[in-house]
């Protein structure tokens, strides 16, 4: 699919519904067609670095723009949560984060954060060889032959801090009361803050929740709308609420 309908466009995309029918379609990738932004848009729409969308597709298949600390060729590419944007002529570098009542938008991090990113853990199984395999929000498999202790403490919902683009482990983070969390889905999306209160054990069908301390007060959310990103204090650079 090479275009999509800009009144069917998720809201948090940066373009005008009347301007056209059509807006360019994310291409199958690492994040779901409605939690990503794709590089076009970033390039044109967000940076302003081109006019038009040919100005943009010379710029993305030159090689000069960095997802994750590779250069990305293709204009559809699906860009979404964690990802690091990089620019080498320019020296920027954004991150794509939640912003409170915006949605997903580009957030500018200093150079030392742009070398690293945090992944959610999706998935956690065996696979062929005796090897675990752990799964991140944005797709990425990690694949360990010894199982040490650490290793199998890794759990699903918690946060693995990677470098980008060697996937080495730079650090963990336990989904639990008292860390610092971000919420990636739902009305609340965007707020941020200490985790206060998990509530796994409920009766069907209640889903668990987590109750955040955050600028705007406490706010009650899904368990699967939230992702811890740092002990008492954040790991990354998060917007200002």
């Amino acid at each position: 699919m090479g275009h999509l309908k800009r009144l069917a466009a998720p809201p948090h995309l940066k373009i005008s519904v009347k301007e056209a029918v059509f807006t360019v379609a994310p291409s199958p990738g690492p994040h779901p067609k409605y939690e990503c932004i794709p590089l076009l848009l970033i390039v044109r729409d967000y940076l302003k670095y081109a006019e038009r969308a040919e100005e943009a597709k010379k710029i993305i298949k030159q090689g000069k723009i960095l997802v994750d600390g590779r250069p990305v060729k293709d204009y559809k590419f699906p860009v979404g949560l964690m990802d690091v944007i990089s620019i080498p002529d320019t020296g920027e570098n954004f991150r794509i984060l939640p912003i409170y009542r915006r949605g997903l938008d580009l957030l500018e991090i200093p150079k030392e954060e742009s070398g690293f990113k945090l992944g959610k853990i999706v998935r956690k199984m065996h696979v062929h060889g005796g090897h675990l395999q752990i799964t991140l929000h944005d797709g990425r498999n990690i694949r360990f032959k010894e199982i040490t202790d650490d290793v199998k403490s890794y759990k699903t919902k918690d946060t693995l801090k990677i470098s980008v683009p060697s996937q080495t482990i730079l650090g963990y983070l336990k989904l639990e009361e008292g860390k610092y969390g971000l919420l990636i889905k739902g009305p609340k999306q965007g707020l941020h803050g200490k985790i206060i209160e998990i509530r796994r054990e409920v009766i069907y069908p209640a889903k668990p929740l987590v109750r955040l301390s955050t600028p705007k007060g406490e706010v009650v959310s899904l368990l699967d709308y939230v992702m811890v990103v740092g002990e008492e204090e954040p790991w990354i650079k998060l917007p200002t609420i």
